[in-house]
C-alpha cells in the first residue's frame, strides 16, 4: 500500500462520494471532516463532532466544476501521518494530529484535576478524547509519513 491506498481486505470497506467546501483542495491520503458546509481538513474538533474520511483522490477546487470525490469511511487506508510523532504499534488508537488533515498515535486529554469542564484546556482534552478516527492495523516508526489504520473501526 501507499499513500492514499485503500484495501479491500474485507466487507468493512465503505467508500462513498462527498462534496468539498468552497475553495478546498483536497489531497489523496489526508484526513476530512464535514464542517456543516463541506470537507475540509481534519481536526481535533470536528473528529469530536462528525465523522473523519479519507480522499482517495486529489481535487483542485479552482480547475474543477464537480466538487465531488470519492472517500474512504471505514475500511484499511494508508493516510497521512505527523512524522516526528511517536510510533503506534498494531492496535493502537489512532486520533487527529495537531497537523489538520494527518494522524498520530491517540493519546488521552487530561481534564483539570477541579473536574469543572469549564476551561477551553478541559474541551480541548474532551475533543480529544472523543476525536479517535480508527485502529493502527500494524506499527509505524516514528519518522514514517504514513500510518495504515482501520478507519472508523475501533
Amino acid at each position: 500500500m501507499t499513500l492514499g491506498d485503500y484495501g479491500l481486505k474485507s466487507a468493512l470497506l465503505v467508500v462513498e462520494k462527498m462534496t468539498m467546501k468552497s475553495n478546498t483542495d483536497a489531497v489523496k491520503g489526508k484526513l476530512y471532516a464535514d464542517d456543516g458546509a463541506g470537507l475540509v481538513l481534519a481536526t481535533a474538533a470536528l473528529a469530536a463532532v462528525t465523522k473523519v474520511v479519507m480522499a482517495n483522490e486529489d481535487h483542485d477546487y479552482s480547475e474543477e466544476t464537480d466538487h465531488d470525490i470519492s472517500v474512504t469511511v471505514v475500511g484499511l487506508v494508508e493516510c497521512a501521518k505527523v512524522a516526528g510523532s511517536g510510533l503506534a504499534r498494531k492496535g493502537d488508537k489512532i486520533m487527529i494530529s495537531a497537523t489538520a488533515g494527518e494522524c498520530t498515535k491517540f493519546v488521552k486529554g487530561a481534564v483539570s484535576q477541579a473536574n469543572t469542564f469549564a476551561t477551553a484546556t478541559d474541551q480541548t482534552a474532551i475533543d480529544t478524547n472523543l476525536g479517535r478516527i480508527g485502529t493502527a492495523y500494524e506499527t509505524s516508526a516514528d519518522a514514517d509519513t504514513t500510518q495504515k489504520i482501520w478507519l472508523g473501526v475501533f
